[in-house]
């Protein structure tokens, strides 16, 4: 009868013994899950870091070259500070006609030689100011009338014409007079 006493207690030992055990096992397998996935993410990583170095590396090498190409065909600079507009008034006032600018050469650091490019910038250095022919001795009428005999040229041309595809739209003189006054607008312009 005393062993049928210490049945129950036996049970809760045991149950006392092996719950911790299996916990302390579950624990252990969650910490190396946890370090597994800590590696593949610092694999990705490296991964990452060695794509972007070697991408890094080719460039480097390929900066001679560039630095070379910029300087014998590009010409290409960096803007200076003078090239940004403070204000929406200031790129008003763009519309107005400016002056001739000739953009400055760049020679790299690298270049071996840089004899072609000190002739072609004392060539750049003194430039031909072009005088703009007056518009208004070439075309004696304004663009306010050219726009008003557009308008009545195509009040001229028949709507039923225009409507139907399949016969001729234009009149022969309508066609010519819209090229005479796209001559007229082109000679404007220049």
């Amino acid at each position: 009868m005393a062993v049928q006493s210490f049945k129950g207690l036996g049970w809760l030992l045991c149950a006392v013994v092996v719950a911790p055990a299996c916990y302390m096992v579950n624990s252990h397998g969650a910490a190396e899950q946890a370090r597994l996935n800590a590696m593949k993410i610092a694999i990705l990583q490296a991964q990452k870091d060695i794509r972007g170095l070697e991408t890094e590396f080719q460039t480097r090498a390929n900066l001679a070259q560039i630095e070379r190409w910029n300087g014998d065909v590009l010409a290409l600079a960096a803007p200076t500070s003078g090239q940004y507009l403070a204000s929406e008034t200031a790129l008003a006032s763009l519309d107005q006609p400016a002056q001739m600018q000739n953009a400055a050469l760049i020679v790299p650091t690298g270049a071996p030689s840089a004899q072609p490019a000190a002739a072609v910038a004392t060539a750049a250095a003194a430039p031909v100011q072009a005088t703009p022919a007056p518009a208004q001795a070439v075309s004696g009428k304004s663009v306010a009338q050219q726009d008003r005999e557009l308008h009545d040229l195509m009040k001229k041309a028949d709507k039923r014409a225009v409507a139907m595809v399949d016969k001729g739209v234009l009149s022969t003189s309508t066609i010519d007079d819209l090229k005479k006054l796209a001559q007229r607008e082109k000679l404007a312009l220049r």
